[in-house]
């Protein structure tokens, strides 16, 4: 049996620098002034332990325990639990304790629940001969949200977990958002390979029996009211984080939000792990910090969500904003050389910057996988011509560079690790299970050891050798294998978010800020390491498909609210014309891909074969010609769909504010048939469902379109798309 104080270790997550012990109910309450202003005191009514902020009400059974949240809008989660599994098998519950007591209290300056000062209070629960498990509750005024973090006892941390339950959830009347909600759980994955899709699954259609997950976050909403629960991590320091969900007869019965994400075998397919997720212990081990929040939008419980782990982990930002540029992948893929590198660029500051094409003055001309097929001197005299380019309107050009410091690519585990002056061969720094034997290959790649010292070398050469070469934007690729669970070089590494964040870490320091660093496979979370990351996984130029437009709108459709507080939203490169991987096949259908660059966030990328591809480059000609569509872009604002329940296809509207209204993109995903779509004004804004009549301005051409009066409707030709401002008339 546990006894005493509970003391911090290297194990506490992130952003957290103690808290204030208090002894005893008692002492809490004459300390009640401490407490927040205008937050209510707790109190112990009978068998409840109540905690209370303006908006949200938890109350503590101290006979099941089991916590219920209730909000002022009526939501609720009824009976909390937390729980671990712990190495030597023993299950310890909050629900199979005899005694849980309100330990203490204390002020954390925005530290729990992010945006605002939050009072967060502890729960002990104990019984004779089990190890002491705690429970962290913040909570804050003003604020829909709180978090609950799970904490072994001493003993307990020193056997250690590899599952730790923060929020377990079990019953059909568990998940309440409203009456005859029809409720969707939201699937997010774990990183962006292999064309994973988000998926807001509808309840009603879940198998009784069968187990849905998602990763680190899910949305459990009514897409009708846009009622929502939003849970998620807010830490990613320690733990790979999952979602598990159970439904019947159309409500969810058992949510289970818990760390160490894995499986009996240890083969995920989300996660590509093959061994089972490390085990945790030490001094002090806490479950993933996990935000609870409920909102009468969906949309707006998400931002909250990235807001809050915005502020446990600032974003990595760069000054000057979202890109433009050009990126050799989709144009010549292996085919790169030397003169298709500098003919792209020369295409684009001769033809295409007059058009507009460029952020601030500045165009990114970057080198993909394959780079190496210039040799040494090409490869410094290309960077040179890069950046001596100039146009009339003081465009400059910046050139860029790819890598994978998480995968080796190569057979040969002999070869020495460069940077390293012969101190260690691949075969040492690559990433082993615990037997020793080395992990497989995942995506062709073999991981690499983020926590070896060899590796950390390595890191520090490449980059130092990329900036001295003089490129200002480095493509990160396949970082996930930076993150698998595995045996690490460094005992004190336990899991693959350990490693990733301490391999992330020596990425971002080598740069220094003077790289524009673009994350691509990577990894939703942890964030904060990347300038920007892909949204999803290779995107082209075709509408629909595995790699098209549609694809990668289905990330935004449900991801959109990671731009700007994670990460700038990168859409991928925008491919045109026949001869690059996939290009869109039409003017139309290029336009629409462009559209869904804007959109997203403005990072706008050419991979056009613009060198020796007459039709791509009179395409290119054609989709860049437009000043107004660039002017959007230039914001750096994502757009949000106007509905949710699309399953894992995109939604094919999206909107965001605009100064005189609201901007609304709409799209077609058939590339055979014309398609009208219409979306009724309240599901975008009551001021323009109130207005007399709405204008509805076409952006690209500045044209007007027929005014509309409840809805508005377009007609959309195959693979079509449209950007329209809509603008409330007076009423009359």
């Amino acid at each position: 049996m546990d006894g005493g104080s509970v003391s911090r270790g290297r194990r506490g997550s992130a952003g957290i620098h103690g808290r204030v012990k208090l002894l005893g109910f008692a002492l809490l309450v004459l300390l009640a002034p401490g407490v927040l202003r205008g937050q209510a005191a707790p109190s112990v009514s009978g068998g409840e332990i109540i905690l209370r902020s303006d908006l949200t009400t938890v109350r503590y059974h101290r006979e099941t325990g089991t916590m219920d949240v209730q909000w002022k809008d009526g939501h609720k989660l009824l009976g909390i639990e937390s729980a671990a599994t712990l190495a030597d098998g023993r299950v310890l519950n909050t629900a199979n304790y005899t005694s849980h007591t309100l330990e203490g209290a204390g002020e954390q300056a925005g530290a729990g629940v992010a945006g605002c000062p939050a009072q967060e209070y502890t729960i002990r629960s104990s019984k004779p001969e089990l190890p002491v498990l705690l429970q962290h509750i913040w909570l804050c005024d003003g604020k829909p949200w709180i978090a609950i973090e799970a904490e072994l006892g001493p003993t307990a941390s020193r056997v250690g977990t590899k599952h730790f339950d923060a929020v377990l959830l079990k019953g059909a009347n568990a998940v309440q958002i409203g009456r005859g909600a029809a409720q969707r759980f939201l699937h997010v994955p774990f990183d962006n390979d292999m064309w994973f899709r988000y998926d807001s699954m509808a309840v009603a259609g879940m198998k009784p029996g069968a187990t849905y997950s998602s990763d680190e976050v899910t949305a459990v909403f009514d897409n009708a009211s846009r009622q929502a629960i939003i849970l998620g991590s807010i830490t990613h320091d320690v733990w790979k984080t999952a979602i598990d969900a159970h439904a019947a007869n159309g409500q969810l019965t058992d949510l289970d939000i818990y760390g160490g994400i894995s499986s009996p075998t240890g083969v995920r397919t989300d996660t590509h792990d093959t061994v089972p997720h490390g085990l945790v212990h030490g001094e002090r081990v806490t479950s993933p910090r996990i935000f609870v929040g409920s909102f009468a939008d969906w949309r707006d419980g998400l931002e909250a969500y990235g807001v809050a782990n915005a502020t446990v982990h600032p974003p990595l930002v760069w000054p000057a904003g979202a890109p433009m540029g050009w990126n050799s992948w989709a144009a010549y893929q292996e085919h790169i050389n030397y003169d298709r590198y500098l003919g792209a660029a020369e295409f684009v500051k001769d033809a295409l910057v007059p058009q507009g094409f460029t952020r601030d003055k500045v165009i990114y001309v970057n080198l993909d996988a394959f780079w190496q097929n210039l040799d040494a001197v090409q490869l410094a005299d290309a960077v040179r011509i890069i950046q001596s380019m100039r146009t009339p309107d003081g465009t400059h050009f910046e050139p860029g560079i790819y890598w994978t410091p998480f995968a080796y690519w190569s057979d040969d585990l002999d070869a020495y690790v460069e940077g390293t002056g012969m101190k260690y061969r691949y075969r040492d720094i690559l990433l082993k299970a615990s037997d020793g034997s080395y992990l497989p290959k995942v995506d062709g790649g073999r991981p690499i050891d983020p926590s070896h010292p060899g590796e950390k070398e390595r890191i520090a050469f490449n980059i130092a050798q990329f900036e001295k070469l003089g490129f200002r934007y480095l493509k990160l690729d396949f970082l996930s294998h930076g993150a698998l669970e595995g045996a690490h070089y460094d005992p004190a590494v336990q899991t693959g978010i350990e490693a990733y964040n301490e391999g992330m870490r020596e990425v971002v320091a080598a740069a220094g800020g003077k790289m524009f660093l673009s994350l691509s496979i990577a990894p939703l979370f942890p964030s904060g390491y990347g300038n920007a990351r892909r949204i999803s996984c290779d995107t082209k130029g075709h509408i629909s498909g595995d790699q098209s437009t549609e694809y990668m709108l289905n990330s935004l459709t449900y991801g959109w609210w990671t731009n700007g507080n994670l990460y700038i939203a990168d859409p991928d490169h925008v491919v045109l014309g026949p001869r690059a991987n996939l290009g869109a096949r039409s003017i139309i259908e290029g336009k629409s891909r462009l559209l869904s660059a804007i959109i997203s966030g403005g990072m706008i990328l050419d991979s056009t074969a613009l060198a020796d591809d007459p039709q791509g480059r009179e395409m290119a000609r054609a989709v860049y010609d437009n000043r107004n569509l660039f002017a959007v872009a230039s914001k750096g604002k994502a757009f949000r769909p106007v509905e949710g329940d699309t399953g894992d296809r995109a939604a094919d509207a999206f909107v965001r504010p605009s100064s005189h209204g609201m901007y609304l993109a709409v799209f077609n995903f058939d590339d055979q048939q014309k398609q009208t779509i219409t979306v009724p004004l309240a599901r975008i804004s009551t001021a323009l469902a109130s207005a007399s009549s709405v204008q509805v301005i076409d952006v690209a051409s500045g044209k007007a379109l027929e005014p509309a009066h409840q809805q508005v409707s377009l007609t959309l030709l195959p693979a079509q798309s449209i950007l329209v401002e809509l603008r409330a008339s007076a009423s009359q």
